[in-house]
């Protein structure tokens, strides 16, 4: 399997993009579509630093490959790769990014850490002792509400899962194409992101007590309960909604289909959005309903950052990048397209939190310290576990399986992947 990847990864970086701006003064940055953002920055970035940026974005499955390929093949086809805070764990240990701590030391005076958001960056950019990349985008997991829903039948935001499941079957009626909730349902990593998002908010974590314990805790109480409800909230969805991708349930939010839709908040940025939603004004937000009320609520965390390639020649020329990416000047112009800056002053911006509502409540839970880093763990064997699980929990969401059975069976299958990893799962 290994000889196998190794030469899928060797394939893929032949076919890497051309490095035909192979000059010290362009650089490669590859990312996902929401990075496409910052192409308006670009020139500004230029003018002030004389370095050209060869902008290259991919879809997720097609950005994972090609950085694998060049990262794994030590090669630097690309100087920047942006990085799911799921890969962080695996890029770090692997080798295959340079740590920034010397950089960020070197330069203290002009990037200032404590304007970063602390749960931010802790989540998306630390690992094992150091700094391995910068955090660009910070995706805060939140149950966004139709506010004039709930005020038509009286109906307070939801608490619990009991409370979401009342207010989803209350919300229903499909007659009028209006449908209580949706969440995420596709195979793979949908399903499990939003399972797991889930099951924080309700107050679980995948695995035991890392770094002591990894064993997974999918053969609990609390996560037969969280499925058993993420399950039945099919009966409160639109139909099809058993093959809805993350996407599809931002559209059937901002087309006015959905009472309810708990998702990262770069995708409620697209709620507010007047020339794209017809709930622009319509929209509430809260913390992921708990199992109980009296739980201490969290908000579980995702996001991107950018981290420079291990193999790179041009280390200044791609930290030059990062420093103006993450200046509290791009943060505003990047925050206000996309809702999710990673510095405190951009949070408290009053522009910005008039586009989007929820940055005060997001800033408070960052100083309380709520935010959930680990919902899905940041360890190399993470991609592993989210296959698995992805399949099981879709079984269940089919009927193929019980949602007992889909959960044993991710059980033993994560703690055969942990244990195969070296880790200690008792």
């Amino acid at each position: 399997m290994r000889t196998v990847l190794f030469a899928l990864c060797i394939a893929f970086a032949a076919i890497g993009p051309a490095r035909s701006q192979d000059d010290a003064h362009t650089i490669t940055v590859t990312g996902i579509s929401s990075f496409k953002l910052v192409e308006t920055l670009l020139p500004k970035f230029t003018e002030r630093s004389g370095i050209k940026v060869n902008l290259q974005i991919l879809p997720y499955p097609q950005l994972r490959a090609r950085a694998m390929a060049d990262l794994v093949g030590g090669t630097a086809n690309s100087d920047i790769y942006l990085q799911d805070i799921i890969w962080l764990g695996e890029w770090a240990k692997g080798g295959y990014v340079r740590p920034l701590d010397d950089l960020f030391a070197r330069d203290a005076a002009e990037v200032k850490m404590d304007d970063i958001l602390p749960g931010a960056f802790n989540a998306l950019s630390r690992w094992d002792g150091k700094i391995w990349s910068v955090p660009v985008g910070a995706f805060y997991f939140i149950d966004y509400y139709r506010t004039d829903l709930f005020a038509e039948r009286g109906l307070a935001p939801p608490v619990t899962l009991d409370d979401v499941d009342r207010a989803a079957a209350a919300l229903t009626d499909p007659a009028q194409n209006r449908f209580g909730i949706a969440m995420a349902y596709q195979r793979g990593g949908p399903i499990a992101s939003w399972f797991l998002a889930t099951y924080a908010g309700a107050g679980g974590t995948l695995l035991t007590d890392p770094p002591r314990n990894f064993r997974p805790t999918l053969d609990s109480k609390l996560a037969l309960s969280v499925l058993t409800h993420y399950v039945g909230w099919l009966k409160s969805a639109p139909r099809g909604a058993i093959g809805y991708h993350w996407n599809d349930q931002t559209v059937a939010m901002q087309t006015g289909r959905l009472a309810m839709a708990p998702t990262f908040s770069v995708n409620g940025a697209e709620f507010v959005k007047k020339e794209n939603s017809v709930v622009s004004d319509k929209v509430g937000f809260t913390y992921m309903p708990r199992a109980d009320a009296a739980q201490k609520p969290v908000i579980p965390f995702g996001g991107w950052a950018a981290a420079i390639n291990a193999h790179s020649a041009k280390t200044e020329a791609a930290w030059t990048f990062l420093k103006f990416i993450l200046s509290p000047e791009a943060q505003r112009d990047l925050g206000k397209l996309s809702g999710t800056p990673v510095l405190y002053s951009a949070l408290n911006d009053p522009e910005l939190q008039k586009l989007y509502p929820w940055l005060p409540f997001i800033a408070a839970a960052e100083k309380a310290g709520a935010i959930h880093p680990d919902y899905r763990p940041r360890y190399a064997f993470y991609p592993q576990i989210e296959d698995v699980l992805g399949l099981q929990l879709n079984k269940a969401a089919l009927g193929q399986t019980t949602p007992e059975q889909a959960l044993a069976e991710a059980q033993s299958a994560i703690t055969a992947i942990v244990k195969g990893a070296g880790y200690p799962a008792e």
